[in-house]
């Protein structure tokens, strides 16, 4: 394969950025990372102006771009292809509190497209040449159905029920390696239980539409619950005598924290707050987009409820938010505004973060010499420019430097 390399760029890492910055990529792979001339850089695009960053990689996503991600092979390669162009290389198509057999026709689907991904990724073309595929799919993310009714937001209530332990091992064993992530609520019947079976199953355990106290958060963390689902949203109620699980989690180690960037969700204020009291490395920026995200203002349908999207919101009929419209690279300039934060930070929460948390360290989320050549150009707004997943452009607005 071509050598070749990105130069002039503001290379961002989640430690610091280098000015002037260049990226040399050869078989996929970065090669070198440094500032200034390179030396025998192949072909050479240059990216004055641009920033330059490891691939974005969304962890908790239903649907984008008219598209969703549990209802089958073809709409989740289409929206694997959508995601590319808002910087995204890497993510976690997410379902929805389903009955038992959806959820494992979903998971079949996504083992499906991740299987015709795989063989089916055209990177033959030369190097800055469009290519076929779209973002990487990693797993599913299983939220639900195992939630407190109380705390359920969209989702549907017939849907939702106690923890089934014949339902979470068939869970587990149609899923194998492609199951990275569970939301559930610990509180359940049977909830400590369920996360240490999908804890030791290798998934990620998340907490989330939860109602438990701080110490049954802490319970859940014994038992291997490692994340916070959307934090603030659909977890139970703060009060001063007992903070509940979103504050719990928030200031617990064990835990890396969602958070839903887009000023609606939570407040600005809040969203800097958390950034206060939890390190930096332990927030995780998602979107928990729905398919009419990307698609601009109006009335859709989700999960077959009429829902609306106006003023950076989607709500059904009765107000409740039904997941978002945010996409990520907005997500990350939001985080540096409303955390008041460099934004390489704030993007280290949307590519480091959720690398370590699924432990794809050290080959993504990260720009360095031996990682996969996973990248993603932005304007100063955060606008996607260029994205780059193994070394092969994917995606290329018009004014793009490469």
């Amino acid at each position: 394969m071509e050598r070749w390399t990105v130069v002039n760029a503001e290379i961002l890492t989640p430690s610091r950025v280098i000015s002037n910055g260049y990226v040399t990529i050869e078989n996929g792979r970065i090669a070198t990372v440094d500032a200034g001339e390179p030396a025998n850089p192949g072909r050479v695009a240059d990216a004055s102006g641009a920033i330059l960053c490891p691939g974005l990689i969304d962890i908790h996503i239903h649907g984008c771009g008219g598209h969703w991600g549990f209802l089958g092979a073809d709409d989740l390669l289409a929206m694997a292809r959508v995601l590319a162009g808002f910087g995204v290389t890497a993510f976690c198509p997410t379902s929805v509190s389903l009955p038992h057999a959806a959820i494992l026709d979903s998971i079949k689907g996504v083992r499906e497209a991740m299987r015709r991904q795989d063989a089916g990724a055209d990177y033959s073309a030369a190097p800055g040449a469009a290519a076929t595929t779209g973002a990487r799919i990693l797993g599913i993310n299983v939220e639900g159905p195992f939630i407190n009714k109380d705390l359920k937001g969209a989702h549907i209530s017939a849907a939702i029920r106690n923890p089934d332990p014949a339902q979470i091992e068939e869970i587990i064993s149609a899923a194998g390696p492609a199951l990275r992530i569970v939301t559930l609520a610990p509180e359940l019947p049977g909830g400590m239980q369920a996360v240490e079976a999908f804890a030791n199953a290798g998934a990620v355990v998340s907490v989330g539409h939860s109602n438990a106290t701080a110490a049954q958060a802490a319970e859940a963390a014994q038992h291997g619950a490692r994340l916070a689902t959307h934090l603030f949203n659909q977890h139970r109620a703060f009060h001063h005598r007992e903070q509940g699980v979103a504050f719990a989690m928030l200031q617990n180690p064990a835990y890396f924290c969602e958070i839903i960037c887009d000023g609606v969700h939570v407040h600005p204020d809040v969203v800097r707050m958390a950034a206060r009291l939890s390190p930096a490395s332990e927030i995780v920026l998602i979107t928990d987009a729905i398919s009419a995200a990307g698609l601009g203002p109006g009335k859709y349908q989700v999960w077959g409820f009429n829902m609306e999207v106006k003023d950076g919101a989607a709500q059904l009929e009765d107000g409740t938010f039904a997941g978002s419209v945010l996409t990520l690279n907005r997500a990350v300039a939001n985080m540096a505004q409303f955390g008041a934060m460099p934004l390489h930070q704030a993007a280290g929460m949307a590519t480091y973060n959720p690398a370590q948390l699924l432990s794809l360290l050290p080959d993504a989320g990260r720009v360095a010499p031996g990682a996969a050549a996973d990248l993603a150009l932005f304007d100063p707004d955060m606008n996607c420019l260029a994205t780059i997943i193994a070394g092969h452009v994917v995606h290329r607005a018009h004014n793009a430097p490469l």
